[in-house]
């Protein structure tokens, strides 16, 4: 992109979407990463609450998959407070009663299974942005054995499993042919919408994961972080948040202080790095010693030799 097209835009879907977003921006490559978890969470608590999605304000900030809704309002009442009894009614003592397995794929999908979010919420007062299935891999809290995994997740979201089970409904002759009589229509994702302002100039506000130039006060300057952006004919225009709450930041900076790592150790190809950005992740050491986490990455640097240029040396 720097040889071909210098003044284009990246728009990046793939995860880890922090640690790429920060990287391919120090390479010098403008981009902006997309991801669909405030949209599903903030439908998620307009459904919690039952008020209409149309309704509702919000303010969110934070780090990929970590981002806090610091408000949250309907006719003019901020309903934070509401959030937190809600979710600790339906998600946090219902979820620790409900028995491995009963909780069936459609109470999952739903936001069924919100136990990990709704502690994670007591801990720091504010509701984030990523399910409580993938949030559990980030902290040390919750998957230190498998019976703490069954009780904080009682039924397995498999992905891929969900994906292969759908019947041939997403054929794409018959896609092709309902758009052209029906007309394409963009779903929630951000890059379509991104396109269209961008070449109408029609201005829209979307959520997207930029460098930390002065966004958000109390993490760190040039991390990665995921804030509102205006999007328009000027491109992706991210607009400053100012500071988390302090413990939304904490939890915030533990993350990007591996995510740094990453970053440098690709950057720089260091397996040493890897080493300690592994060490530091806290479900890694919440389950390996130090010896165990320098024998797994060994292990894995082998198995993706392949695929690692300098860093397999």
């Amino acid at each position: 992109m720097k040889e071909v097209c210098p003044s284009a835009l990246l728009i990046q879907y793939a995860n880890p979407i922090s640690v790429n977003c920060w990287a391919t921006e120090l390479l010098g490559v403008p981009t902006v990463g997309l991801c669909h978890s405030i949209q599903h969470t903030s439908r998620l608590l307009a459904h919690e609450l039952q008020i209409p999605y149309d309704e509702v304000t919000f303010d969110c900030a934070g780090v990929n998959h970590t981002a806090w809704f610091t408000t949250f309002g309907h006719g003019g009442e901020n309903l934070l407070d509401r959030i937190r009894a809600v979710m600790n009614e339906r998600h946090g003592a219902r979820m620790t009663a409900v028995p491995a397995g009963e909780l069936s794929e459609d109470e999952i999908c739903q936001g069924r299974n919100e136990r990990v979010r709704t502690e994670l919420m007591n801990l720091t007062g504010y509701f984030h942005s990523e399910s409580s299935h993938h949030d559990s891999e980030y902290w040390a809290w919750f998957r230190k054995s498998p019976a703490l995994v069954s009780s904080y997740l009682p039924a397995r979201w498999d992905y891929f499993d969900i994906c292969t089970a759908h019947p041939d409904d997403h054929d794409v002759d018959s896609f092709i042919e309902e758009s052209r009589r029906t007309g394409l229509r963009p779903s929630e994702e951000y890059g379509a919408y991104i396109i269209d302002s961008m070449t109408t100039g029609t201005k829209r506000i979307i959520y997207g994961n930029v460098p930390n130039h002065g966004l958000i006060g109390n993490l760190p300057a040039g991390s990665c972080v995921e804030v509102a952006c205006l999007v328009s004919d000027f491109g992706v225009r991210p607009m400053a948040y100012g500071e988390l709450p302090a413990a939304c930041a904490a939890l915030n900076n533990v993350q990007i202080n591996v995510q740094s790592l990453v970053v440098r150790a690709a950057l720089e190809a260091s397996r040493e790095l890897v080493y300690t950005a592994a060490a530091l992740d806290p479900l890694t050491g919440a389950s390996l010693t130090l010896p165990q986490i320098r024998e797994m990455v060994d292990r894995l640097f082998e198995a993706e030799r392949p695929w690692l240029g300098e860093l397999a040396a």
